[in-house]
């Protein structure tokens, strides 16, 4: 029976506290990307023309890939912006985010946060 209430104690803890359960280095942001100067945002460059090739080697240039790529809500976008999500294996959300911010054609990037309704 104390074992039981130990282990129940230990389950309270780690899901009250978070940052006691084991944590990876995965870092993952949403990025929203402008569309360079001379290509044109089309469904076929998104998919795997020069627009994917641009947008792939900027996230490896941050030791990142792109996971996900939102191509309606980027086609929708009058402005041409583009918005992905990165992850990468080796760098945290903060210094993927500080790596990404470097990037002149990066207008945004913020964390990929899990959000939960009470």
């Amino acid at each position: 029976m104390k074992t039981i209430k130990i282990f129940l104690l230990l389950c309270l803890l780690i899901h009250a506290f978070p940052a006691l359960s084991a944590q990876t280095t995965r870092g993952e942001v949403l990025a929203v990307f402008r569309t360079p100067e001379g290509m044109t945002l089309t469904e076929q460059s998104l998919k795997d023309g020069p627009i994917r090739k641009y947008l792939d080697t900027a996230a490896a240039s941050s030791d990142a890939k792109i996971s996900n790529m939102f191509d309606s809500l980027s086609l929708m976008n009058k402005e041409g912006n583009i918005f992905v999500f990165i992850t990468s294996d080796t760098k945290t959300t903060e210094e993927l985010i500080a790596s990404l911010k470097a990037n002149p054609n990066v207008l945004s990037v913020s964390p990929n946060r899990q959000v939960r309704v009470f």
